[in-house]
């Protein structure tokens, strides 16, 4: 029998490979026994470090198939308006204090702000409001969502961005009644003033995305999928990778904009020349990433719905002119989805609104007819509303669903900036966990940091309880129907999320043979009362056999 390196003994290990055990082993870096405590005795030897986890629990990593680690990094350490609810007085006040803290800069450098909480407010500021504040540098300020920002007049000049400027592929720019622009950005518009601001180093970002590393691994994330990718983060990775390694398991998604999709062949090369620029044996390039449309909270309203908005006329809720923005019209998506699959590209899609959803599963349909079963476990990722009709299509296609559920709570979002707008038999269609289980969808998660804070264990206390985990949000549950299991919220971020990765055969479970992925929580959370699930924290991070976090 070999002396084992690490043995965990004296608590509950959650195995997500059948029944729990009491201890696990780890020798070079792989699990070498999961069973009972007495079993494990014969593997501890003069050399073997025993952790004793005197009741606490055992688990495989968290693994977070969809966030935004660079993102997540930079905004460690940029102005931030650090997920506040503000109204328009609070949010200038903010402004000002951040200007105030930040003195010593002159007025042609940029002030990027990050984190600003847009859909929560009733009235978003504008330019004149941005004008008015004591400063001349540019100042853009991007929601956390990332698909919403506010430029001051001056940011705007520098960008050339003017009343006679077109919206972008993907993007909006609002204008005034005179035409003008309000100030207000919507996805792809944001990327033509961020284009005028000067771009980070590779080195610097490298540096960026280790401090989101460092942060991931305390939060007890062992593997991820960067949810979308461009030149930036494949270098910053590529460049960490160079450094002496990754921290943590890094898969990226390598962003299609609609008009590279417009031509399927070139889209390939295009990607395939990312792989060979940026390609590291710590880093895996197999997905590709479409944004079908943007986000459903009013006013904002750019998630595709296949029926309209609702505005309030004369006291009633009537159907209003928009249904959200098509930013991949269907023939183009369904070309290139089937060029991505035949070419053996895994497709993760954003898709918010239902008809985004049911825009990606047609795609995916369509790809299936043309190339066969490809077995690329394709992903629809958030699903906020899913018409019922499309449930069962994720089974029947083989298409995953990634959701991250902190967000199916009561709280502005979902009950001021989306119920009337909806209507009450859409609304209760938010985020149907339950029901795509029941329909035999396979449930991934994952977390969109920075979009949200870090807090994997909010994401499953929300998951079971439907309410806010401990934040803004409401006591009464959003849907209730719509709740899983704890077990089933465990199982959506670990072994589900290494299906999606393609790493069920390395990670995501403690099995003999696995890479010892594994996380030591403060508690055990099939013990405590669910509402304290959220407050757990991670006293110890193990990532193929190697301890990377001791708090």
């Amino acid at each position: 029998m070999h002396e084992a390196d690490v043995v965990f003994t004296g608590g509950r290990v959650v195995t997500m490979a059948g029944d729990d055990a009491e201890a696990v082993a780890v020798r070079d870096g792989r699990i070498s026994y999961a069973g009972t405590a007495a079993g494990v005795r014969e593997r501890i030897g003069p050399g073997t470090e025993v952790v004793d986890l005197a009741g606490r629990m055992l688990m495989p990593g968290i693994h977070d198939a969809h966030l935004h680690p660079l993102s997540g990094g930079v905004v460690l350490s940029r102005p931030t308006l650090d997920y506040a609810r503000l109204d328009k007085a609070a949010f200038l006040d903010a402004m000002r204090g951040l200007i105030a803290g930040d003195a010593n800069r002159g007025a042609d450098e940029w002030m990027a702000v990050d984190l600003w909480d847009a859909t929560a407010m009733d009235e978003q500021p504008t330019r004149a409001d941005l004008d008015a504040l004591p400063t001349e540098r540019p100042i853009l300020v991007v929601a956390l969502d990332g698909h919403i920002a506010v430029a001051n007049s001056r940011a705007l000049a520098l960008a050339g961005v003017a009343a006679g400027t077109e919206d972008p592929p993907g993007g909006v720019i609002p204008r005034a009644a005179d035409g003008e622009p309000t100030g207000i950005l919507l996805d792809t518009a944001i990327a033509l003033l961020e284009a005028e601001m000067p771009s980070p180093t590779a080195e610097s970002n490298a540096t960026a995305l280790r401090a989101a590393h460092e942060a991931l691994v305390r939060a007890g994330v062992t593997s991820y999928m960067d949810a979308s990718a461009f030149e930036p983060e494949l270098a910053a990775a590529a460049a960490l990778s160079d450094r002496g390694g990754l921290l943590v398991r890094t898969s990226s998604a390598l962003t299609i904009q609609p008009e590279q999709a417009e031509d399927p062949e070139a889209m390939l090369d295009h990607l395939d020349e990312l792989v060979e620029r940026f390609g590291r044996p710590d880093l895996t390039l197999r997905t590709a990433k479409l944004f079908l449309d943007g986000v459903i909270e009013h006013p904002t309203q750019t998630a595709a719905m296949l029926e309209p908005y609702l505005v309030e006329e004369d006291g009633r809720w009537v159907a209003g002119p928009s249904s959200g923005p098509t930013y991949f019209p269907q023939p183009v998506l369904n070309r290139a989805v089937a060029a991505l699959d035949s070419a053996g590209w895994q497709v993760h899609v954003h898709a918010i609104g239902d008809r985004a959803t049911r825009s990606a599963l047609d795609a995916f349909e369509h790809a299936r007819g043309r190339n066969g079963a490809s077995g690329l476990r394709h992903t629809i990722a958030h699903l906020e509303v899913v018409d019922p009709a499309d449930h069962a299509r994720l089974r029947e296609l083989r298409v995953l669903a990634n959701l991250q559920l902190q967000w199916a709570q009561r709280d502005p979002y979902t009950v001021e900036h989306l119920a009337p707008y909806l209507g009450q038999e859409r609304w209760e269609d938010l985020y149907p966990a339950a029901a795509l289980r029941d329909a035999g969808a396979l449930l991934c998660g994952g977390s969109d940091w920075p979009v949200d804070a870090l807090r994997p264990f909010a994401q499953l206390e929300s998951a079971v309880t439907r309410t806010s985990a401990g934040r803004h949000g409401e006591e009464e549950p959003l849907f209730p129907a719509q709740a899983i299991t704890l077990r089933e919220a465990l199982h959506m971020h670990t072994a589900a999320s290494a299906i999606q990765l393609h790493q069920e055969e390395v990670t995501g479970r403690i099995e003999a043979g696995l890479e010892a992925d594994l996380i030591v929580l403060d508690r055990d959370l099939l013990e405590i009362p669910v509402g304290e699930i959220a407050r757990t924290g991670v006293d110890l991070t193990m990532i193929a056999g190697r301890i990377v976090h001791r708090a």
